[in-house]
């Protein structure tokens, strides 16, 4: 794969040649392959799994007497799991929140161009969250950190999902912004 500098016009944005874009759109296509099987499809069925859960856990305390006190810790691991993993598919499906009643209102060219400053800012604050989450799973590793609770569980086990979450997230976002700057040097505003 090699790149190939645009020519003219003073453009100085890298462009990827057709065997490279094929490469790249490719992996694009794993990425969103993870984004909807794993961050959607998985932590959907996650939701059913914890609600089985709860609900032996609601049938062993008042109809048996037995509580197995599982749906509390187990409940609370996956509850942040289905959050922090489930964020790529959110994102590839543009269901967070997103105020556009100023962006409406921009041309379209200023518009693409505040929204890669926006993605490149994500991109940073997903970053930044892979670090911590790394930090912390390592941490509970080199510590042997456990729950309090009398399950014992070790904590870098459930503490891996927020990893894997903003990873899958910072793949998600870095996808959109190949993508938005490919559309700003095609249509000449990426100069």
């Amino acid at each position: 794969m090699h790149l190939q500098f645009g020519v003219g016009s003073g453009q100085a944005l890298p462009t990827l040649s057709t065997g490279g874009q094929a490469q790249m759109d490719k992996l694009f296509r794993v990425v969103e392959w993870f984004s909807h099987y794993v961050s959607g499809v998985l932590m959907a069925g996650s939701i059913f799994i914890l609600m089985l859960m709860v609900l032996v856990e609601v049938v062993t305390r008042y109809i048996m007497n037995q509580p197995l006190s599982l749906a509390d810790e187990y409940g609370g691991y996956m509850l942040v799991a289905m959050t922090m993993v489930g964020l790529a598919y959110t994102w590839k499906e543009k269901g967070h929140i997103y105020v556009d009643l100023v962006v409406n209102r921009l041309p379209d060219s200023l518009r693409m161009k505040l929204r890669l400053v926006t993605l490149i800012l994500a991109m940073i604050l997903s970053v930044l969250l892979v670090v911590a989450s790394w930090e912390l799973v390592s941490q509970s590793f080199l510590f042997g950190a456990r729950s309090g609770s009398w399950l014992r569980t070790p904590l870098a086990w459930p503490q891996m999902t927020l990893i894997l979450g903003s990873v899958m997230l910072a793949a998600q976002l870095f996808v959109d912004i190949v993508r938005l700057v490919r559309s700003l040097t095609a249509a000449g505003g990426g100069r």
